[in-house]
């Protein structure tokens, strides 16, 4: 069964491709640079070159398609709107089957004033609007985010990791590998109609996270709550001061109204209709997995 998925090069988009691959699906990847997306088609995915934000690109690839795994990237919410219109009407002219809206981060359903998380909810409004057989997957906090440069290195070089979230705030970490398998087997079910939190086997607070990253690791890993300030400027110069500040605003979140995020964040992964035998990933097992990754460059080389 033909699948695509958008956008396919990043974590969370390649995570779903790798997925459908290894469960025999043909997959096509819609992909800004397809040469930065090589490693994905020497795995055999198919490449199509586009962006949420050309139309004639995204009905080019829906074509001859029957599910799709969709995440509208993080922005300006006119921009976020426009994706997601495009993508949709894209999808009807195909006469896609099903699909699985993929949140980008931690959100909820009720209506609250947190930009991110009003964003989301105008997505999956357009989504429920348009008619389309769909379901919703939507992760508490993804543990991939200790791999990217500064939390990495921090960990590799210090033993440290610091993420803007005090140090006594539960989270069921979960991973992009866990939700792309729960996007699958909902499309795999023809579950749709469901949102679905996917969260880990436990809520853990910062220290505790730390202990279980160090039975994964081998090696001692302490926990320490940055400013989210401090955790803003870094954001701002790798990636820019608007993305920096839409990053931001959620832990502020977070912060302000600790009930909120333990709503959002704390609750372990529970049985769900389409996801009655989902087992989440503990956090030590995904450590373990992903060792190789924590290793200093020189063990590396």
């Amino acid at each position: 069964m033909s699948l695509l998925v958008i956008p396919a090069a990043g974590v969370q988009g390649g995570a779903v491709v790798r997925a459908a691959l290894r469960r025999g699906r043909k997959v096509r990847a819609l992909v800004r640079d397809p040469a930065r997306a090589a490693p994905l088609a020497a795995l055999g995915a198919e490449l199509a070159r586009g962006d949420l934000l050309d139309p004639a690109s995204l009905r080019a690839a829906s074509l001859g398609i029957r599910h799709v795994v969709l995440q509208v990237l993080t922005g300006p919410v006119e921009a976020m709107r426009a994706m997601a219109a495009n993508a949709l009407d894209a999808f009807a002219a195909a006469g896609v089957a099903g699909l699985v809206l993929k949140l980008a981060s931690a959100s909820r359903t009720a209506p609250c004033a947190e930009p991110s998380l009003v964003a989301n909810a105008m997505v999956e409004a357009m989504v429920r609007a348009a008619g389309l057989p769909a379901a919703t997957v939507r992760p508490t906090l993804y543990l991939d985010n200790l791999l990217k440069d500064s939390a990495r290195r921090d960990i590799v070089e210090n033993g440290l990791f610091a993420p803007p979230i005090a140090a006594d705030q539960r989270i069921a970490w979960t991973s992009a590998e866990d939700c792309a398998e729960a996007a699958l087997v909902l499309l795999e079910r023809g579950a749709f109609g469901g949102d679905h939190r996917i969260a880990g086997p436990a809520g853990v607070t910062g220290p505790e996270l730390a202990a279980r990253l160090s039975v994964g690791l081998g090696r001692r890993v302490h926990y320490r709550a940055q400013p989210v300030e401090d955790f803003e400027r870094e954001v701002a110069a790798a990636m820019g001061p608007a993305l920096a500040a839409a990053v931001a605003s959620k832990f502020r979140f977070f912060a302000a109204l600790p009930e909120e995020a333990e709503a959002i964040l704390a609750a372990p992964f529970a049985p769900q209709p389409g996801l009655e035998d989902f087992r989440p990933t503990a956090i030590a097992d995904w450590t373990f997995a992903h060792r190789a990754d924590f290793m200093p460059e020189e063990a590396i080389a």
